[in-house]
């Protein structure tokens, strides 16, 4: 019995050694850290407000874009014609063939710059060309070579164009034009902006001008389905011509929970993602807020950068976010606040703990987290720790 009680104890006694150790090296709860991107954001739906010119026709016939869509056009640029009369569809795309090659060499400098070239010359100048990016190659002449490439590359695509092949050009849209043998009047734009032939019916519904009258009832009105239409190449007296959209300034009108804009004012910076434009991103700063109805307030945020693809939709699936914080993710438990009042993570590395002092970038009770990065001079940085101490010994 006496060796019974002798083995008991022993078994024991090893049992809580065992423990003490493993008590002494380790913390009772750890965690490994996570870096993530917390954002205060919401998503909803929204239309987009812009300033939008439509032009419309007074007479019947077929219109002629000269520009391509979504393409920048100055105020007083030619963008098209308007035929009075029935054009064909295979005519039109005659003309806009010659007007794209028309337009390509009156961009292209390099042309402009050799347009005095013969189609003999056109290989000497190619030749020539060759050995300068040899020549600059040596020099290590980066901005060079890449001038005497595009060089090559000009002279090669354009088979020696010369001085003549605008004028050859310019004769053969003469030619197209005689042979469809309609009168027509130019189009012009009226202000600057992107130039689409797309419509909907909301450019004068929705437009910046208004944005402070917007309100609930007001956006709940709005189809949250709107008929995008393309102008069609024949119009009625009357009918849409094209349509010039301002790209400088913008705006997304949504309508959201009130609780989610408390302690929110107006020119409070934003982000927008929107969700149907490949998760495209912009800044803006909150325009205008409406009263409260029915536990909702419509908000309007400026969007000032310039994003392309915005110019293709009206209603938009975006995330409204509020703020966006980059850090590390822990229970908020484990921040610990010294009578200093500076606070701090325990952190191991290896089989030592540090004290990691750090900054509380956002907390959210009800989820029982933090996110927390390394204090600006401290020490021990939390990016050096493999875990953090989560619970006490």
């Amino acid at each position: 019995m006496k060796k019974f009680f002798i083995i008991v104890l022993g078994i024991t006694v090893a049992a809580m050694v065992g423990y003490g150790i493993n008590y002494a090296f380790s913390p009772v709860k750890t965690q490994k850290l996570e870096y993530i991107t917390q954002e205060n954001a919401i998503n909803t739906n929204g239309f987009i407000v812009r300033d939008e010119w439509v032009m419309y026709t007074r007479s019947a016939g077929t219109v002629y874009h000269s520009v391509s869509e979504g393409s920048r056009v100055s105020k007083d640029s030619n963008i098209g014609s308007l035929f009075y009369g029935d054009v064909s569809e295979d005519s039109i795309k005659e003309l806009k063939v010659v007007d794209n090659k028309i337009k390509k060499a009156e961009s292209d400098e390099s042309v402009h710059s050799l347009s005095d070239l013969d189609a003999t010359n056109v290989e000497s100048s190619i030749y020539r060309r060759e050995n300068d990016i040899i020549d600059a190659a040596q020099d290590n002449d980066i901005l060079s070579i890449a001038r005497y490439k595009r060089d090559i590359n000009s002279l090669r695509a354009n088979n020696g164009l010369s001085a003549g092949t605008l004028a050859e050009l310019d004769a053969q849209k003469t030619q197209i034009l005689e042979t469809i043998g309609v009168l027509k009047d130019d189009i012009y734009a009226q202000i600057s902006g992107v130039f689409t032939s797309y419509v909907d019916g909301y450019e004068t519904i929705l437009v910046p001008s208004q944005t402070e009258s917007y309100d609930v009832p007001y956006f709940e009105s709005l189809s949250q389905s709107p008929k995008v239409r393309k102008i069609s190449s024949r119009v009625d007296a009357g009918g849409e011509v094209c349509k010039i959209v301002n790209n400088h300034v913008w705006y997304v009108m949504m309508s959201i929970p009130s609780d989610m804009l408390d302690g929110r004012n107006t020119g409070d910076s934003v982000k927008l993602r929107f969700n149907n434009m490949a998760d495209a991103e912009v800044k803006g700063s909150i325009s205008t807020i409406s009263e409260e109805y029915g536990g909702r307030r419509v908000v309007t945020v400026k969007c000032p950068e310039y994003l392309e693809s915005a110019f293709s939709y009206r209603l938009v699936d975006v995330d409204l976010i509020f703020e966006s914080y980059d850090g590390y993710k822990i229970p908020v438990h484990a921040v610990r606040t010294e009578d200093s009042g500076k606070q701090k993570v325990i952190g191991i590395n290896g089989n030592r703990q540090y004290d990691c002092y750090c900054d509380v970038l956002f907390t959210d009770t009800d989820g029982g987290y933090a996110i927390v990065d390394t204090a600006d001079g401290a020490e021990n940085k939390l990016s050096q720790m493999s875990r953090i101490v989560v619970g006490e010994r």
